[in-house]
């Protein structure tokens, strides 16, 4: 299958948007500031302890990286490891909110505890898929993929919620003709929603109830089918009396919820500050000549004081010194011409 990828430089962050023809199926966003360990980097890494309880060892990555897990299973050519032993380990899921990154070993080494490799996105997609295409462009789609609700094209619609422990997904007929049209638009549209915004872990779906059992046998195939071209791992239960189904999609690195939003699905201080400079230079583009002011609300303001990189070295890269940042009641352009 033909795949590309289209990546944006933006200002504090990479955007890229994969897609498989004309079908886009992946988005991602790495802010410049990120500096926890990601799928693909390369660390060097000290045993604290081995631990059979996981059947593994917790490793020491260095820096402010919370331990990692060295799993012994499908090791290969991996010595027995002692405690304080030093080797080069390979990130092979992404380290989110604390819990740390799981990573495979790869050599034995005498250096110095810390980072070896970071990989940039770009890099970390071609590892996923070798031949992928790249173009250069602007990726907007993310602005507006992470919403909780989201309509179905028949009339029904899906209210996705993330937790802790799972993603419960309700599913709602709504103005459908039936509960099995639903049921099967929703199947369709939670395997695009779950790999397009990243998202795995444990997914609890509950689904309208459908007494016939062809109908239930339908939707179970409806949903593994729909499922089948993600690269990702996923497992699924059967439908319980409840409508309900169980899965699993493995989740290898940070969602593109995560990256954005906070826990309770809003967009994060650090996300509207950057769409508010993100829509400064849309407006230079238009406005070549132009003096523009951008007025933001105060919070957005105090971030952009304390921001964790330059963004005004690469806002005047951008579109030179013709800018200025005023506190208002809402984010907004002004262009003096």
């Amino acid at each position: 299958m033909k795949r590309r990828v289209v990546i944006e430089q933006a200002i504090g962050e990479t955007r890229a948007a994969v897609y498989e023809g004309r079908r886009l199926v992946e988005l991602y966003v790495d802010r410049v500031w990120t500096t926890s360990p990601r799928a693909g980097d390369t660390y060097i890494a000290q045993v604290k302890t081995v631990d059979p309880s996981v059947a593994g060892a917790w490793v020491d990555i260095g820096g402010a990286c919370a331990p990692a897990l060295l799993p012994f299973a499908a090791q290969r050519d991996m010595p027995r490891l002692t405690e304080g032993q030093t080797v080069e380990v390979k990130v092979l899921r992404s380290q989110v909110a604390g819990k740390g990154a799981t990573v495979r070993f790869i050599a034995e080494s005498d250096s110095k505890v810390g980072l070896v490799k970071r990989l940039s996105l770009h890099e970390r997609l071609l590892e996923k898929f070798p031949n992928l295409t790249k173009d250069d462009a602007s990726v907007n789609a993310m602005d507006e993929v992470c919403e909780a609700h989201i309509g179905l094209p028949g009339g029904g619609s899906i209210m996705m919620e993330q937790t802790q422990a799972l993603i419960a997904i309700d599913v709602d007929k709504g103005a459908s003709e039936s509960a099995a049209a639903a049921a099967n638009e929703a199947a369709k549209m939670i395997a695009h929603q779950l790999r397009l915004r990243g998202l795995g872990g444990l997914v609890v779906i509950d689904f309208p109830n459908l007494r016939q059992p062809k109908q239930r046998k339908t939707l179970e195939r409806t949903l593994e089918d729909a499922f089948e071209a993600d690269p990702a791992m996923t497992k699924f239960n059967t439908l319980s009396r409840f409508g309900v189904i169980e899965m699993t999609r493995a989740k290898p690195d940070i969602s593109l919820d995560e990256t954005l939003n906070d826990k309770w699905g809003e967009p994060t201080i650090a996300t509207r500050s950057l769409r508010a400079l993100r829509r400064l230079t849309r407006e230079a583009k238009v406005s070549p000549g132009a003096k523009l002011e951008l007025i933001v609300t105060q919070d957005i303001s105090d971030w952009l004081k304390d921001a964790p990189f330059d963004w005004k070295a690469d806002l005047t890269d951008r579109m030179g010194a013709r800018y200025n940042v005023s506190v208002g009641e809402a984010v907004d352009v002004k262009a003096d011409r």
